[in-house]
């Protein structure tokens, strides 16, 4: 909440849920992000799955880190 104050009268502005939810999104994108290439390291080591399922599962974790990086540096994520 920010409180402005012009000419004696207290202006109040507050996020509103969307916009709370929508600044929430990348935080909950990370975090999905490396599980998902922690599973994928795990599939690997231990031979999870097939090896098809093995590929998919890693370009889904890079294409995860590679978005990542984008709201990184679009300034999305607070580091």
């Amino acid at each position: 909440m920010v409180v402005l104050q012009t000419g004696g009268n207290l202006t109040l502005f507050t996020r509103p849920l969307p916009m709370q939810i929508a600044l929430f999104l990348p935080s909950l994108i990370v975090m999905l992000t490396l599980g998902t290439t922690a599973g994928a390291l795990l599939a690997w080591w231990y031979r999870y799955w097939s090896l098809a399922a093995r590929i998919h599962q890693t370009v889904l974790a890079g294409l995860g880190l590679v978005y990542c990086w984008q709201l990184s540096t679009l300034g999305f994520l607070a580091v």
